[in-house]
């Protein structure tokens, strides 16, 4: 008897799938957007519609789909340095560092020096001439080799270098070289921390380190509520809600003190024109009794105080006043 194996024959199918894929990060070209708060900024100018949570929502997907190329770049402000990267410019005709202390090279011909330059120097070379421009930029003397200062400037010229070299192979495959964009956040992260180190050491010294390399250092905040978009959006609803209505109530404080100040300057005209007016009445009052016999018209002014001091003080004088003798017989 004959047994029949059914042979079941399965193979892997590759079909495309229900969903094109969807790459969350995206490529920043607005310099703007290194900014910290450039999103939450966007988030309290969105106008408050019907569209206002759908707006949100897409300014959040923007937001994270910005976060990582802006991790790699903000700091050192790279969004639209397509160029040089930051790093510094190097004359071609310079002798490279490990060759700049030979005595014989001075007196060589120029195509001797030519093979020893920057020009003809490898990637590896020309790192290193990076390195070296900026550690002298900020280091604190020429024997410094271990201070916080060179090794940030060090770990720059790493973050640049590292930078161009994935600039340059995305200009020659779309496939982004994750091995070299893990190492360049490591190193970022190494930074922050000697940063963070040398701001709590020496304000001064970290002051002129980041100006001098150029470097954007924000003090990371602490995260407010958990990072998803729901809670994103709410928090800005809440800060837009608390913005509007403190901006409603400047409103209503100007227009009060506004109002206060109309009602003040006219209170002030009606008075004048009522104590006019009264002036106006006084004068005729007077009048009358003068057409009536019942006042005079006087000049100057009725000072009752004077008239009794000076009436008191010649009553005195014709009372009690006595002429000195004389020795003349009358």
């Amino acid at each position: 008897m004959i047994n029949l194996r059914r042979l079941v024959h399965t193979s892997c199918r590759l079909e495309r799938g229900r969903t094109a894929f969807y790459n969350v990060h995206q490529k920043v070209t607005d310099p703007a957007k290194q900014d910290p708060d450039y999103f939450e900024k966007k988030a309290r100018e969105l106008p408050l519609d019907q569209n206002y949570i759908d707006a949100l929502s897409k300014l959040y997907y923007e937001k994270i789909g910005s976060e990582r190329d802006l991790g790699l770049k903000a700091a050192d402000n790279l969004i639209l340095e397509k160029t040089e990267f930051g790093l510094p410019r190097i004359e071609k005709s310079k002798i490279r560092v490990k060759y700049e202390d030979l005595d014989v090279l001075s007196n060589a011909p120029e195509s001797v020096k030519k093979v020893f330059s920057v020009e003809m120097a490898t990637r590896r070379e020309l790192s290193q001439e990076w390195k070296e421009s900026l550690i002298k930029s900020v280091r604190q003397h020429s024997l410094d080799g271990s201070s916080l200062e060179m090794k940030i400037a060090w770990l720059t010229a790493l973050i640049r270098h590292w930078s161009l070299l994935v600039n340059d192979i995305g200009q020659e495959t779309k496939k982004k070289p994750t091995w070299l964009t893990h190492r360049i956040w490591l190193v970022i992260n190494e930074r922050r921390k000697a940063l963070r180190i040398l701001r709590e050491r020496n304000e001064a010294a970290f002051e002129n380190t980041i100006a001098a390399l150029k470097i954007s250092y924000h003090v990371p905040k602490q995260p407010a509520h958990v990072k998803t978009r729901k809670a994103w959006a709410e928090a800005q609803l809440k800060l837009r809600v608390e913005n509007e209505k403190e901006k409603r109530l400047e409103e209503l404080h100007e227009r009060y003190d506004k109002q206060v100040e109309d009602h003040k300057r006219e209170t002030e005209e009606k008075r004048k024109a009522l104590n006019n007016e009264l002036d106006k009445l006084a004068e005729d009052m007077r009048r009358i009794d003068v057409i009536e016999g019942k006042a005079f018209e006087t000049v100057g002014k009725y000072e009752p105080s004077l008239i009794s001091s000076l009436t008191e003080t010649v009553i005195h004088s014709n009372l009690f006043y006595h002429p000195p003798p004389t020795m003349s017989e009358k």
